[in-house]
């Protein structure tokens, strides 16, 4: 009778190993430390190593594992792995585990230059790891989660993002942006004309997807009086992206004052129409919080984006939240650094940009990036231009 051996909760495994050069050891005595076995009579049944393959950058260990044990195990083992080899380490099964431990780590900071953009594509570079630069096609997948602790790069992705297709498609790119910090991220973006809105407050935003969840009515109507099954199909070139910056803000859960709630309440009604729905039409939505809870990240919105980027989590239900999967607690505090999730994780640094790098960029595309009008940044608080009404809320 097989029995698989309990995995601590807490890693302990590493803090006993001591240091050798050589990894195979090093990787069997973790195994045994953490008691990756299974029991059968008085064996111990142990993953097998099958064969070591050095690569340059990294070494691949292949391990065929015991009839029912599970490939997952792994996730919780290699932060163990880590401190015992004092590499960066992967692991990915197809029929057998595949280990990698890699010679060098990842950059802890990596800044964008133009050389990442791939013009008239809608990919964007997610982030450079040891196999080189990951980019996400908003045509494969349209909608992104975002999500993690403050100051650990949610932000500075999304913008990476916005400028990157700013460059790849001047010409049919045009965007929505709910900032709801206030507008302090997002609102001077205002002056390009690619930026059609950008709302600050829940009221605001309620506004701005009315305009948009008519607009999606109108591209189904068009859609189906021209047969159109999806737009990737279709010889329309507009994309609309809909940027939302803290998503939590606009959780009728947390929301005390009755009107705003009722307003909260549209806008993730809207916001899960447009996950729903938006994508065959020309919408991508970008969805991003540094609170991933069940309440800030509505269920309609979650099950309709299959590609997820996480940062830092404070903890390992706030992973699951956002990735369906522990690991992201895990991470390093290294601002930029992330896992993308697309059928499966993937450990990046994402590319640091800033408004200076941008602007920088743009100045030489003038032309394509020409003011559509003045931003009104005297408004005073409260001013009715903050809390506009809707027809429906």
């Amino acid at each position: 009778m097989l029995e698989l051996l309990a995995i601590p909760a807490v890693i302990v495994g590493a803090a006993l190993i001591p240091r050798k050069k050589n990894d195979k050891r090093t990787i069997q005595q973790v195994l045994i430390n953490r008691k990756i076995c299974f029991k059968k009579g008085d064996n111990l049944i142990y993953p097998k190593l099958k064969s070591k393959h050095d690569r340059g950058t990294h070494t691949t260990y292949i391990y065929t594992l015991p009839r029912g044990m599970p490939s997952e195990i792994f996730e919780d083992l290699l932060p163990a792995l880590k401190e015992a080899l004092n590499r960066e380490v992967e692991y990915e099964y197809e029929g057998v585990l595949k280990l990698r431990v890699f010679n060098e780590k990842l950059p802890e900071r990596w800044d964008y230059d133009e050389s990442l953009v791939r013009p008239n594509t809608w990919e964007v570079p997610i982030g450079r790891n040891h196999q080189g630069v990951l980019y996400h096609d908003f045509e494969k997948y349209p909608h992104l989660l975002n999500g993690g602790v403050t100051r650990f790069g949610k932000t500075v992705f999304m913008k990476e993002v916005f400028h990157t297709l700013m460059m790849n498609q001047p010409e049919n790119v045009e965007f929505y942006i709910l900032d709801l910090k206030a507008g302090l991220e997002f609102y001077k973006y205002k002056v390009f004309p690619q930026v059609k809105e950008v709302a600050c407050d829940v009221y605001e935003a309620a506004e701005v997807l009315m305009t948009i969840t008519e607009d999606l009515k109108k591209k189904e109507l068009m859609f189906r009086d021209k047969g159109y099954t999806n737009i990737i199909d279709s010889p329309i070139k507009k994309r609309t992206f809909i940027i939302v910056d803290e998503g939590a803000e606009l959780s009728p859960n947390v929301i005390k004052d009755k009107k705003a709630k009722k307003y909260a309440e549209f806008c993730q009604a809207a916001l899960s129409e447009i996950a729903r729905i938006g994508g065959a039409v020309g919408m991508r939505l970008i969805y991003a919080t540094q609170y991933p809870t069940k309440e800030a990240v509505p269920m309609q919105v979650k099950m309709n984006i299959v590609a997820r980027i996480s940062f830092v989590c404070a903890s390992r239900i706030a992973s699951q939240v956002l990735l369906d999967e522990v690991g992201a607690e895990d991470l390093p505090s290294i601002p930029g650094r992330a896992i993308y999730m697309v059928e499966k994780k993937r450990e990046v640094q994402v590319p640091y940009i800033d408004d200076k790098m941008m602007f920088k960029m743009m100045e030489g595309r003038a032309d394509e990036f020409t003011t559509r009008r003045t931003v009104n940044d005297d408004r005073p608080i409260g001013d009715s231009e903050n809390q506009t009404p809707v027809k429906h809320p």
